[in-house]
């Protein structure tokens, strides 16, 4: 294949070398040596062009990647509720979510083993006994599901209260939301430079895909800042609970 895309340079050389070696052993007339010289010029002008395509077509790639936008489809993937995202060395580990259901139960084990190893543990779910219920159920354009809602809580709130329950040099923290966040956030050591986010970007669907996006500090700055302080900020906004306060039964 590296020869055929180098073959004009093999053919010049070769035609050189004979009418190199041609001219010097007088061994062929002018006019011989005058159309070989051409031939040869004309091979070279063709895989200067060649050449020319080529690079014209490469800067046209490069321009596209580095001016154009971005393609949704290469930027966004189908959230898979943070069962791809690795919790199992995180040492501060915050959860931000409608019910959070599926999510807590994908990654229980790592959560139990973060605050057994010291690490924290911060959950921010929507209230199970306010009206917020009523307003998550009407985004997901199926008013009638409150009912739904609470039942997907009741194991994210069972979860958290083993967590805060269990003895290991760590803590969990939960705290219960009065609005419906407009997305889902895992935030793993977003404060060190290591760090990941995990957005999923809420549809007004019940149950349907949900596209989601992976942030990393170093390579998505602007935007990693940017849901890093829509965390916090939520998690502000939250309201403290804790065992002792609550039975979450």
């Amino acid at each position: 294949m590296r020869l055929w895309r180098s073959l004009d340079l093999v053919v010049t050389s070769a035609v050189a070398l004979v009418v190199g070696v041609l001219g010097m052993l007088n061994l062929a007339g002018s006019s011989v040596l005058a159309g070989a010289t051409l031939a040869t010029l004309g091979v070279l002008a063709a895989g200067s062009l060649t050449a020319r395509v080529q690079m014209h077509g490469l800067t046209d790639i490069t321009r596209r990647h580095f001016t154009e936008p971005p393609s949704a489809d290469r930027l966004l993937t189908t959230s898979s509720s943070g069962l791809d995202v690795d919790l199992s060395q995180a040492w501060e580990i915050g959860l931000i979510g409608v019910t959070l259901n599926r999510t807590v139960r994908n990654h229980a084990v790592e959560l139990r083993e973060c605050v057994r190893r010291g690490g924290t543990v911060r959950i921010a779910v929507i209230d199970p006994d306010g009206e917020v219920l009523g307003e998550a159920a009407r985004r997901s354009t199926f008013p009638g599901a409150t009912g739904i809602f609470a039942h997907r809580l009741q194991p994210t709130l069972d979860l958290a209260a083993t967590l805060c329950a269990l003895p290991g040099p760590g803590r969990a923290e939960v705290r219960l939301l009065d609005f419906v966040p407009a997305v889902g956030l895992v935030a793993v050591d977003a404060h060190q430079p290591h760090g990941h986010l995990h957005v999923d970007i809420y549809s007004h669907t019940f149950g349907g895909r949900e596209p989601a996006l992976a942030l990393h500090p170093g390579r998505d700055h602007l935007w990693y800042q940017h849901f890093r302080a829509e965390f916090d900020q939520i998690w502000a906004a939250g309201r403290p609970v804790f065992v002792s306060e609550r039975q979450f039964h």
